[in-house]
């Protein structure tokens, strides 16, 4: 069984930050604090905080140079803090783009994270980017489309209840309907993806897949992957295909993806929560299907997300620190960094609750 991580720290309330510079932890040597262009960025780290121990959101940086992990970097740079319920973030062109669920919010950086505007977003849920564009999923069941040479909303089309991630592949925009507050219901209408036409910006069409669709990834061929998180107790959370002729074919189960090129990296976590956290490590060639099985070469102990630098195709797993009583939810979480090939390199420390490893484009 595994909860859904973003719905149980739903309402996270900034009222509290630490402002602390962390060294990556087999290094014993202190990072200085960031000066604005002087610092190193090669990735950034969302960390989410949790309401029920009052910590803020925050968003921190890695230097694989000096192998450090600096946190709340954007409240170093701006003097504030990145909004409650840090969801998700992009870099596109110049600029870093992060959406707070809670307060409504778009913040639009240039890549140190010093803030140049922000804009009013309902219940921004995820992003992703595509000619000049960047698309926002609204859990009020729409998609925004925001041009970014102006920065101003362009457009807004409607999908299913609830939309999560999103994947653009073959001149389309598809989006998963995870309809994730009808979970009373066994969220009954979150069975589909809505595939957008880019150039009209109007659905297409509506592809049927498994129970509570939330994430979803585009390999180099023009293939969409989601993840069908299931139920959460009888039915299993499972990674399905979809090509580009809207086949839809079961893969593999698994509760986090990342895909680099035509390989796809999956973690697949069971879980009671408390004394049992069971995790497999696997990847998928996205055009064959076959399965490589135990790809990392050190355990993680309470795996949040999985993301994959292009750049070098380093590999790195976010976590929840695992206490007596099962993950530590008010504690410092962290990253372990491993290589192409699975073999571990380096652990961070991260803020609480780091949900997701966003990478520059350019380093």
């Amino acid at each position: 069984m595994l909860m859904k991580f973003k719905n149980f720290i739903f309402n996270v309330l900034a009222v509290s930050v630490a402002i602390t510079v962390f060294v990556a932890c087999d290094d014993d040597n202190e990072s200085p604090r960031p000066e604005g262009d002087k610092m190193q960025i090669d990735a950034y780290v969302l960390n989410q905080g949790n309401t029920y121990s009052s910590i803020a959101s925050s968003i921190g940086c890695l230097d694989y140079t000096a192998k450090t992990a600096t946190d709340s970097v954007f409240y170093l740079q701006n003097g504030v803090l990145p909004g409650n319920t840090l969801q998700y973030g992009v870099v596109y062109g110049s600029h870093f783009y992060a959406i707070a669920f809670d307060s409504n919010v778009l913040f639009v950086c240039d890549k140190n994270l010093k803030l140049q505007t922000s804009l009013n977003v309902s219940n921004p849920r995820a992003m992703v980017t595509d000619g000049g564009y960047v698309y926002i999923s609204n859990y009020d069941g729409h998609v925004t489309k925001l041009d970014t040479a102006t920065m101003s909303v362009v457009g807004t089309v409607e999908v299913g209840p609830n939309p999560e991630e999103m994947a653009v592949a073959n001149g389309y925009l598809y989006v998963v309907n995870s309809d994730g507050m009808n979970y009373t219901n066994n969220y009954a209408n979150g069975k589909s993806v809505s595939k957008i036409n880019l150039s009209t910006f109007t659905v297409d069409k509506t592809i049927a897949v498994g129970l509570n669709p939330t994430k979803a990834v585009a390999d180099a061929s023009g293939n969409i992957f989601i993840i069908a998180m299931g139920d959460y107790t009888a039915i299993p959370s499972t990674i399905q295909k979809i090509d580009a002729n809207d086949n839809v074919t079961d893969v593999a189960e698994a509760t986090m993806m990342a895909v680099n090129g035509n390989q796809l990296y999956a973690v697949k976590v069971e879980t009671d929560f408390y004394s049992k956290c069971q995790k497999t490590y696997f990847s998928v060639n996205t055009t064959t299907l076959e399965r490589t099985d135990n790809i990392l070469s050190a355990d993680v102990e309470f795996p949040i997300s999985l993301s994959i630098d292009p750049s070098n195709g380093h590999i790195f797993v976010t976590s929840h620190t695992w206490g007596q009583n099962g993950p530590n939810y008010s504690a410092t979480g962290y990253l372990m960094e491993f290589d192409a090939t699975g073999n571990y390199l380096q652990k961070y420390t991260a803020g609480v609750n780091p949900v997701q490893v966003v990478f520059p484009d350019n380093h």
